[in-house]
């Protein structure tokens, strides 16, 4: 039956955009002034009101080359309500206002690239060589993003050519032997648009604080199986056969190979590397104005993660003899497709139809002359959201989505039943005055269990759970945002959301584990933002984040959680003393963090922390310009995960040229 309702849904709105194609033509589509519009899923044009009733973060292609952020891990790190952490397994994971990556997903031009079996990519493996914007929507974003969107979306927009032919060469140097080459070319010809970028980065891993106390399997100076070497790509290409038309094809791929550093003071350390690491999507994009009051959107895609994780018998990682080695290879791939039609038929109405599929399977292999084990899934979503201009200054928002998971296979075992659930929003957004905006909204939100969730035995030491449902949280926010003078802002926002079938990690028996529907939790908080640019050749700015979050679970040990910050504070400062020299510096101050042992089950805290980096830009003529500085300047010593420490100071550099 649902399948059926699902199926009659997607041809009316197919229905829909025929109809509409007999109507005529529109005019030309507004400039992108270099950003690839047509992978925004929500546009947020002038009068468009989806977005502002959420909080929407936006850092353009200036901010990261300013912020020295070579991946999206280190750009979305500049911002409130955002904290990193740093594991096991060395990759860069990050929570929104409480809510870890599996509740964020990211998106690559509007093409979902989160890792099908546990819902997480590497942000720190993305890089920003051809990326324009990155927006993260926090609260509650658009039902036009699909399922999943429980703690908010972060969307990367490629670039898009403006001029007959451009491009950029950047080259950098750091500790420890560190290089960095990326390169991007692009071309607009009457019709055809082409992009093409490239980037390689080569390190022998980075150096710890001079403040570090060695540990059992970490000694002074470099850290410990650190070394990464990754080599990225995209390219796309782009037909405009008439004005409001527009149709892309592109492919964006990672290939990485990096060292997972051991614990520092475990008596039981992992000398583990990803010896191969590849992450492809393809996606096709359609965009049709096709009347005045008609637009769709189509998007189809194949996004592929394959990877080889290889635990050794030691520090020299060359034998796998030992009881405890392995080589885990997955072999993941998603293929999906998402089509959004949007009208203004009705007076003072946007009214915005989508519709999204994706199928998700997980192959693994735990080790060699293992047996390959397959799981499968399918998402389904039907959206519908409408903005309504109720005055002049005042809108109102509302939509719903309906979300369907339906396991497909596992391997062979026990399967559920679909879970589904409905998820509506509503929000307000009243501009007070000529510039003062007001924005409010609350809205159900859910994830479904990921396949590792549901099927997963971690060699032996987890409990498949097929029963697992969907979490849901209810987020409630309010915020205002106001220009000042002098190229001027301030924003502030107060959140909540409660959290409930929050699927937590029980232990069983002695190290054997099994996830539950047992979890609550509620993550509340403010941010404050100001950005001032009163004093002459001078940009400052300063957020601060206060997130409390707390464990509501029924058998808790404790209210706390793990991997967040109660308090976060960034500055930074721009600074043009002539108009070839510029000086930047930013401060980040994160308070205690809290993380449990799993070994005792006791709570303990990891230190807060400061870092300090500093940098030079000298434009040594037209389109070149040299950057110099340090990172933690002052060497802090300190820690996102315990028993994992962070870089101390490293100087750099960086060669950019444009034309």
């Amino acid at each position: 039956m649902k399948k059926a309702f699902l199926f009659f849904m997607v041809i009316a709105l197919l229905l829909i955009g025929v109809a509409g194609a007999q109507e005529e033509e529109t005019g030309p589509s507004p400039e992108t002034g270099g950003v690839f519009s047509l992978g925004e899923v929500v546009v947020r044009a002038k009068g468009d009101n989806v977005a502002k009733i959420a909080t929407v973060e936006t850092i353009d292609e200036e901010r990261m080359d300013l912020t020295a952020s070579e991946n999206v891990s280190d750009a979305i790190d500049t911002l409130p309500g955002v904290f990193l952490s740093v594991g096991t397994k060395n990759e860069r994971n990050f929570s929104v206002r409480g809510f870890d990556q599996r509740y964020v997903p990211v998106f690559y031009d509007g093409i979902p690239i989160n890792v099908p079996n546990d819902g997480y990519i590497d942000t720190g493996k993305l890089p920003t060589a051809n990326i324009a914007q990155i927006t993260l929507t926090k609260g509650n974003p658009s039902v036009l993003y699909g399922p999943n969107a429980m703690g908010g979306v972060i969307n990367i927009l490629s670039k898009k050519p403006e001029r007959q032919l451009e491009g950029e060469f950047a080259v950098g140097f750091r500790e420890v032997k560190t290089m960095n080459y990326e390169a991007y070319i692009g071309s607009s010809l009457d019709k055809f648009y082409f992009t093409a970028n490239g980037s390689f980065l080569d390190s022998d891993g980075f150096r710890l604080s001079g403040d570090f106390k060695p540990g059992e399997n970490q000694g002074k100076g470099t850290r410990e199986n650190s070394d990464i070497d990754q080599k990225s790509g995209a390219a796309k290409i782009g037909f405009v056969p008439a004005d409001g038309h527009e149709y892309a094809l592109g492919i964006n791929t990672v290939k990485s190979e990096w060292g997972l550093p051991p614990g520092a003071y475990t008596d039981r350390p992992r000398f583990w590397r990803f010896t191969d690491w590849e992450k492809t999507t393809w996606y096709l994009i359609g965009d049709s104005e096709i009347t005045d009051h008609l637009r769709t959107k189509i998007r189809l895609y194949r996004d592929t993660y394959e990877n080889v994780l290889d635990s050794y018998d030691d520090d020299t990682y060359t034998t796998q003899t030992r009881k405890y080695a392995f080589h885990s290879t997955y072999n993941d791939y998603s293929n999906g497709g998402s089509l959004t039609v949007h009208t203004t038929w009705l007076p003072r109405n946007t009214t915005c139809f989508s519709f999204h599929y994706k199928e998700d399977v997980h192959k693994e292999q735990d080790d060699y002359n293992d047996e390959w084990e397959r799981y499968e899934s399918e998402m389904f979503s039907l959206g519908i959201e409408d903005d309504f201009g109720i005055l002049d200054n005042l809108s109102f928002v509302v939509g719903t989505s309906y979300d369907i998971q339906s396991p497909k296979y596992a391997n062979g075992g026990e399967l559920r039943d679909d879970d589904d659930t409905f998820n509506p929003q509503a929000g307000l957004y009243w501009t007070s005055t000529e510039d003062l905006g007001l924005h409010m909204s609350v809205g159900k939100k859910t994830r479904f269990p990921t396949l590792l969730e549901l099927y997963s035995g971690l060699f032996g030491r987890n409990i498949p759970n097929p029963s697992l449902k969907a979490e849901d949280a209810v987020n409630y926010e309010i915020g205002a945002e106001k220009p000042l003078a002098a190229n001027s802002s301030v924003r502030l926002n107060l959140f909540c959301s409660d959290v409930k079938s929050l699927i937590v990690k029980k232990e069983m028996a002695p190290r054997i584990y099994q996830y539950q529907n047992i979890g609550k939790a509620q993550f509340r908080g403010l941010e404050a933002s100001f950005k001032s640019g009163f004093f002459e050749n001078n940009m400052f700015e300063l957020h601060y984040t206060y997130l409390d979050a707390r464990d509501r679970s029924p058998e808790r040990t404790s209210d706390h959680l793990e991997e967040n910050s109660e308090h976060k504070i960034y500055v930074s400062d721009l600074y043009e003393t002539t108009d070839w020299l510029s000086f930047f510096a930013k401060m980040q101050w994160n308070s205690k963090r809290w993380y449990q042992d799993w070994d005792t089950g006791e709570w303990n805290t990891l230190n807060g922390f400061i870092t300090v980096d500093l940098k030079a830009i000298a434009t040594l003529a037209k389109g070149i310009t040299l950057e110099a500085g340090v990172t933690n300047l002052f060497d802090e010593n300190y820690s996102l995960s315990p028993g994992y420490p962070r870089e101390g100071r490293a100087f750099f550099s960086m060669l950019r040229t444009s034309f």
